[in-house]
């Protein structure tokens, strides 16, 4: 491994951890705060508007800047943001406003960090090699967040939000610190052709998607996973697990470290390729991955809410499969966007997709939650990954056309 991919992946470490941890008690605090749900709502929407509408104009900026300054300067502004909400929560003041200020500029800049570390990842590793260490880097960057919702929890039950901020502040320093020292050239392979204005350079970006068939179908399938999908942890799982299985919400959080147990074995399993070619599987690994959504649906109809316990074994073994399944398709494909998107279209590529998430999945959760009221969250379960295989038939037979006329 190069001195820059190890001096990327210890400074994810720390910034991964901070990111981590932050997410899992702002909740708690918020509602603590306001002691409603309505607002506690509205907050959280109005703090990712933002990122969500800016991402775009981040994405054309940050093609002519330097990927190693916009993150470190994202990971100082981090720090930054979190030491100012450190020191207005020790003075006392809890101004909600502020604090909504102070969560949308993070989610922002987070973003602006997780954007530039991606086109930065495409300068500093070859083509070749893009899957291996795509694997490599979710390997560590889930073993960094394995235990930081626990310990973040601990931290805010003992010593309040306010300490939560400032150890998230040490992360930012360390990350930033460390990221710091890279030292490299980029190394561009293909020539962008220079545009001058954000709205052209947009367009650009936009009419590359459109005219490369196999990116616009990857940008359709990542959009329907996250409407159909992404909904799991919010409406699907409390659905089955908590509202018909009964199950203890103590027991429930087992979920999310048992798929985490999956990723990292598939990050493992991805890291030890000589070279990654996943992505010539990933028709059958979308496939794969709803089938085995669609069978958690069909235990949870098939016990009727009964043998509650031998019924979670069995979810929490698919869990597991479906965390393997997961990154063996979220690696590859972002793999597949860094080897054959241009470096100077990568900004705009990346920061349209995270603005097409930004729009699909809020609207998956609305839609889910709204069947799952409607005919239960398993069969909704079922309905959701039957759709999404459904698209996949779709765009992978169209595709396979599109190549026979070609030949």
């Amino acid at each position: 491994m190069s001195p820059n991919l190890r001096i990327l992946f210890t400074s994810r470490i720390f910034s991964e951890f901070a990111r981590a941890m932050y997410p899992v008690v702002l909740p708690l605090f918020i509602l603590k705060m306001t002691n409603s749900l309505a607002i506690s709502g509205l907050f959280f929407t109005c703090a990712m508007l933002p990122q969500m509408f800016l991402m775009p104009v981040v994405g054309v900026w940050i093609e002519k800047q330097s990927k190693k300054t916009v993150a470190v300067l994202g990971l100082l502004g981090l720090l930054t943001l979190t030491t100012i909400e450190f020191i207005i929560l020790l003075l006392g003041f809890k101004p909600l406003i502020v604090i909504g200020i102070i969560s949308a500029l993070m989610s922002l800049f987070a973003a602006t960090v997780e954007l530039a570390t991606k086109v930065l990842f495409t300068e500093i590793v070859s083509k070749n090699q893009l899957e291996k260490y795509n694997g490599l880097k979710s390997v560590w960057d889930n073993i960094a967040t394995f235990g930081a919702p626990m310990l973040s929890t601990v931290i805010y039950g003992f010593f309040g939000f306010k300490f939560v901020a400032l150890l998230c502040a040490m992360m930012y320093l360390i990350a930033s610190l460390v990221l710091s020292q890279m030292l490299y050239q980029v190394n561009r392979d293909e020539e962008v052709k220079e545009t001058h204005g954000f709205i052209s350079n947009l367009k650009e970006g936009v009419v590359f998607v459109r005219e490369h068939k196999r990116v616009r179908n990857f940008y359709l399938l990542a959009s329907s996973l996250n409407f159909f999908v992404a909904n799991q942890e919010e409406v699907i799982f409390p659905g089955i697990v908590i509202q018909k299985y009964h199950i203890s919400s103590q027991f429930f959080g087992l979920l999310l470290v048992i798929y985490t147990l999956g990723v990292i074995l598939a990050g493992l399993y991805l890291s030890k390729k000589s070279e990654g070619n996943s992505r010539q599987l990933l028709s059958k690994l979308f496939i794969a991955n709803s089938s085995v959504m669609v069978v958690m649906g069909v235990l949870s109809v098939v016990f009727h809410g009964q043998a509650r316990f031998v019924f979670f074994s069995m979810f929490l073994a698919l869990e597991l499969v479906l965390g393997f399944i997961t990154i063996l398709i979220n690696v590859p494909m972002t793999s597949y966007f860094q080897s054959v998107v241009p470096v100077g279209y990568q900004g705009r590529v990346f920061a349209l997709l995270s603005f097409i998430s930004g729009f699909s999945i809020p609207l998956g959760v609305t839609y889910s939650g709204f069947l799952a009221s409607k005919i239960g969250a398993d069969w909704a379960y079922i309905m959701n990954n039957i759709c999404v295989i459904l698209i996949v038939l779709l765009v992978f037979s169209r595709q396979s056309v599109n190549e026979r006329k070609k030949i």
